[in-house]
């Protein structure tokens, strides 16, 4: 277990600071500027996102439609409303509004494009165009438990078989050095133990300390 603490921390870490980068996120700009009602601003800048940013999380890009469609309906241009209300559904069909920031007149219009949605009722109802998201599970957050567990399962997860092949089999060479090491280590502690001879005892003590380094060494590999 004790070997398996600096995998979780690391584990913790980043997913730490991927939540940390999610906050300073330009995305997260765009609810401060919801905020201070600046709608026009959130409507300037989620366009801007959008056009340029190649690499939106999920969280992101529902963070971003669904601020720009509200405002979008503040400022009476509904049909740019519905059509990011329209995006935000096909990244999470299941999205709700929170009724304690959201007019209950928006939650509404918003309610009735999720059960148009869900009832498939045309394939796009309406006349403004809109993104249609296809939402991919993002393979990093699983590769990594399992690289964590066993070191090479996370690559071979991901489809890099050359790559997870070569850590799990360096993972499989140290650890059995390592036994081995132990093994023979153990060995001279006794052979050293059971010394009387002035030679014997040093030739014993040296062999003892050289498997005890390498087991060390190997273990911290």
């Amino acid at each position: 277990m004790l070997n398996k603490l600096p995998l979780l921390l690391l584990l913790v870490w980043v997913l730490s600071g991927t939540a940390a980068q999610q906050d300073r996120h330009p995305a997260a700009e765009i609810e401060k500027l919801y905020r201070a009602l600046q709608f026009e601003q959130v409507v300037e800048r989620g366009r801007a996102l959008l056009q340029s940013e190649r690499n939106l999380t999920l969280d992101q890009l529902k963070q971003i439609h669904q601020f720009m469609a509200l405002s979008f309906y503040t400022l009476g241009q509904v049909d740019s409303a519905r059509s990011h209300f329209l995006s935000l559904l096909s990244l999470d069909p299941q999205f709700e509004l929170d009724p304690v920031t959201v007019s209950p007149k928006i939650i509404a219009f918003f309610e009735e494009l999720k059960a148009r949605w869900a009832a498939r009722v045309t394939a796009q109802p309406t006349d403004a165009p809109f993104v249609r998201y296809v939402v991919v599970r993002d393979p990093r957050v699983d590769a990594l438990w399992r690289s964590a567990i066993f070191p090479g399962w996370g690559q071979r997860f991901k489809g890099q078989k050359h790559r997870g092949l070569l850590f799990s089999s360096a993972f499989l060479v140290t650890g059995l050095a390592t036994g081995v090491s132990w093994v023979l280590e153990k060995q001279a502690h006794d052979d050293y133990l059971a010394s009387t001879d002035p030679q014997a005892i040093e030739s014993n003590y040296r062999d003892y300390n050289r498997w005890y380094k390498r087991r060390r060494t190997l273990g911290l590999a």
